[in-house]
């Protein structure tokens, strides 16, 4: 039988994270962040074998 596991953490500005680039990471995607206007590219990230952003 499968066991679930959900580990959530916070992404805070005022620590100088960026919430895109924590996504982007995560991912290993590429994704622009329009406030910063940067783009975040984890593309070479090693290690996911699959990958899907749920928006609302």
């Amino acid at each position: 039988m499968a066991s679930y596991h959900l580990s959530v953490k916070t992404v805070k500005r005022s620590a100088g994270r960026s919430a895109t680039a924590a996504a982007a990471y995560r991912s290993a995607s590429v994704i622009e962040c329009d406030r910063e206007g940067r783009m975040h590219d984890y593309t070479a990230k090693r290690g996911v074998e699959a990958c899907f952003i749920l928006a609302p």
